[in-house]
């Protein structure tokens, strides 16, 4: 199984993923202050997606690389970069010297002169990363294992272009889905259940991020939560139907397209008996992001 590509979900993204921009600029603030940022720290985002951590981050004055194997989420974010400051540079893949003249990927580079940032966006897969060894003083990677089959090859392509004493941040919502109004967690279950009746499944191509911290213990490396983020929003039974209907969950992108319409038509027909007139009922659920570091010894 291949990597999942967000291509079908891209023009819905920043409304259904993003972050509100105060907390997008709290999640950069404490994520530079943990890579102890400044204006020669070289940043590294895998699966940059359209920039929700990318543009608050570089914003500080900060050197900023992203990959993604999305084209239409690297299309978000420079359409971002273009109606904002920033300026297209155009120089040819290796003049820089973290890069892997071997490879010839398809790169954008931006520069943003007033406040002496850079971005580097790259088309590329996890898993064979088109840099030199230790090219990278802070790494951040969000929402990405549970979509990356070989997720333990791009493990090992982050650790090896890392330098020693860099860090990798991690982050991802804490039981988003537990934290649901009582009943409201059941539509996404019920869901999943009727695919597996349907014969189908929702299994992700990759890992969970306990996962992924016990690999990194395993190769001993301290890994631990270290700060956190947390606001709230207002949710309604139709707008989580409306998410699974629209297909903006990794969950529903591996399901077939025939047997997805099939579930969607059965999950219509149990939300009308469960929820009826209630269906638009709000409710505020409190969400919080956890912020993970994993420091790499001198």
């Amino acid at each position: 199984m291949s990597s999942v590509l967000f291509d079908r979900v891209a023009h819905r993204y920043d409304s259904t993923r993003g972050y509100p921009e105060v907390v997008a600029q709290q999640l950069g603030e404490k994520i530079d202050r943990i890579a102890q940022g400044n204006a020669q720290t070289r940043f590294f985002e895998a699966g940059v997606g359209t920039g929700r951590f990318a543009l608050p981050l570089a914003e500080r004055g900060r050197q900023y690389t992203g990959i993604d194997i999305s084209l239409k989420m690297l299309g978000l974010l420079e359409s971002k970069l273009d109606a904002t400051s920033w300026q297209k540079e155009e120089f040819s893949w290796g003049s820089l010297p973290d890069e892997d003249a071997g490879s010839s990927p398809e790169v954008r580079r931006f520069v943003h002169p007033e406040k002496q940032a850079t971005m580097r966006l790259v088309i590329s897969d996890i898993t064979a990363l088109p840099f030199h060894d230790n090219s990278f003083d802070a790494v951040l990677a969000v929402h990405v294992f549970h979509l990356v089959p070989n997720w333990q090859k791009g493990l090992e392509e982050i650790l090896r272009v890392l330098r020693p004493g860099g860090v990798l941040v991690r982050c991802w919502d804490e039981n988003w889905e537990e934290a649901w109004k009582p009943g409201l967690g059941d539509i996404r279950k019920r869901w999943t259940q009727i695919v597996h009746e349907l014969g189908g499944s929702t299994t992700h191509p990759g890992t969970s991020d306990q996962v992924v911290t016990d690999w990194l213990q395993g190769r001993g490396l301290k890994t631990e939560q270290v700060d956190s983020v947390a606001f709230k929003q207002e949710m309604t039974p139709r707008a989580i139907f409306t998410g699974l209907e629209q297909r903006i969950w990794t969950s529903t992108l591996v399901v077939p397209d025939d047997l997805f319409a099939a579930s969607i038509q059965r999950l219509r027909e149990w939300m009308d008996e469960q929820y009826g007139s209630s269906i638009d009922d709000p409710y505020i659920q409190t969400q919080r992001v956890l912020i993970n570091a994993t420091r790499i010894p001198e």
